[in-house]
């Protein structure tokens, strides 16, 4: 009896746990935080931001209040997608900001929101040549939001939280291991679409033109990189994508074998992905030597120069 009543406590204990995480902040009240973020932005108003008294603020990895990540020419949003943990209070959005002089900023925000305010602010952003000749916004902002970033995907059709990370950590494999004998090609769909800062690199082109995504991996046209500081703050499993935070560097001794890698960066990748495929890539790059440490600990994988 005393067994059974245990059991039953054990079970009803678990759904309690469950039930509480998912209470609290839902998709729509996490995008209404980012909402409130980049109207902040706008207007330069940091001080309207609801920020913990603690919150953790990187902007191309350094630490900053939060009035030096904004810019006195952000004037408006003119592409944007959001992705959502409610489990875990995580949400992230790329965005392309239209400036008041006509430029346009790449953009990628994290924030974890805990009791009603925002503990952690993360934020990539590049403009033009930033990230080399990775460049090209207009392409979003000209063109309709896919439908993989923005549906939700069919439950029972849906992968699971760490079939999702795996995934995406393939991909990644794959860039750690082309053009060597250890290579694992990645889950990646032959005509998925890649963006780098907005500049299509793989798939349909709008002219016509098509080119493989597993291409520069199966070639070992990136060998030498390596990925380090690997991180997944945000997983949606609602929407299938996953949001992956990396340093590209090159591996100790290595030198690059493209003008395109040839620059150490801070990347923010989200990967689309559905039965365990990656069809959908997009990349807010930031040129960032290796020599700049990191403000946030590392999920998984090598060093700086590590193999």
């Amino acid at each position: 009896m005393k067994k059974s009543l245990f059991l039953v406590m054990l079970v009803l204990s678990g759904f309690a746990v469950s039930a509480n995480a998912q209470i609290g902040c839902d998709r729509a009240c996490l995008s209404g935080f980012m909402d409130s973020y980049l109207n902040a932005l706008y207007a330069n108003n940091p001080a309207v931001v609801p920020v913990a008294n603690d919150v953790k603020i990187t902007d191309n990895n350094r630490i900053v209040n939060l009035n030096q990540a904004f810019w006195n020419e952000a004037q408006e949003t003119a592409y944007r997608w959001d992705i959502a943990n409610p489990r875990l209070g995580d949400v992230a959005t790329e965005a392309v900001v239209r400036n008041s002089d006509g430029s346009y900023t790449m953009v990628m925000v994290r924030l974890k929101v805990a009791s009603n305010a925002i503990t952690e602010v993360e934020i990539i952003r590049a403009n033009q040549g930033d990230a080399d000749r990775l460049w090209g916004p207009e392409r979003l902002v000209d063109y309709p939001l896919s439908t993989n970033l923005d549906n939700s995907i069919r439950i029972a059709d849906r992968d699971s939280y760490y079939g999702l990370i795996a995934a995406a950590e393939s991909y990644w494999r794959a860039f750690q291991t082309n053009g060597t004998d250890e290579y694992h090609p990645a889950d990646l769909l032959y005509d998925a679409d890649r963006f780098e800062n907005g500049l299509q690199t793989t798939g349909q082109f709008p002219d016509g033109s098509f080119r493989s995504a597993p291409d520069g991996f199966d070639t070992g046209r990136f060998i030498g990189r390596n990925l380090w500081d690997r991180r997944y703050p945000v997983v949606d499993e609602e929407r299938g994508i996953v949001l992956s935070i990396v340093r590209f560097g090159l591996k100790s001794g290595m030198e690059s074998q493209s003008v395109a890698t040839s620059n150490d960066r801070l990347v923010g990748e989200f990967f689309q992905i559905k039965n365990g495929m990656l069809q959908e890539i997009h990349a807010v790059l930031y040129n960032l030597p290796d020599e700049v440490g990191s403000n946030w600990d590392a999920d998984y994988g090598p060093g700086a120069g590590g193999w």
